[in-house]
């Protein structure tokens, strides 16, 4: 995939924004979630780049045509409105799972900054209870 040209980058961080805002908690960018999925997009998704892409483009173009400016400089309610249009898309849907994934994702992954997210909904990042991985059982 190639690098997103600066209005692209803030289309993508305006539409991530969307889907997880910022509330008494950090949004999808505060949490780096943009650079999470931009990394999956070069990654192991590269395959779907181009649709998710060409998918944003059109959500774009649309925010041109119906209200004078791109997406990301339009209020909340009108982002909120072109988005529930595509909800049902695959582009969206896609970049509904990455935005989710970064958001929630292990931070070495490039999300999660700060592994805020985990402290959010309590999750302690450790080795489960029990035997250890070193211990093997032998059947009989």
């Amino acid at each position: 995939m190639k690098s997103l040209d600066p209005s692209e980058h803030r289309l993508l961080r305006a539409a991530i924004d969307c889907i997880i805002p910022a509330d008494q908690d950090p949004g999808a960018t505060d949490l780096d979630v943009d650079e999470y999925i931009l990394g999956q997009l070069a990654g192991d998704v590269s395959g779907q780049a181009e649709t998710i892409m060409s998918g944003l483009c059109a959500l774009d173009a649309e925010a041109v045509a119906r209200n004078g400016a791109p997406f990301a400089a339009l209020g909340v309610d009108d982002q909120t409105a072109l988005l529930r249009e595509t909800e049902h898309q695959p582009w969206f849907q896609l970049l509904v799972e990455l935005t989710a994934e970064g958001f929630y994702a292990d931070p070495g992954n490039g999300g999660n900054r700060g592994a805020y997210s985990w402290r959010m909904i309590g999750y302690q990042h450790r080795l489960p209870d029990g035997p250890s991985a070193t211990t093997r059982r032998v059947r009989s």
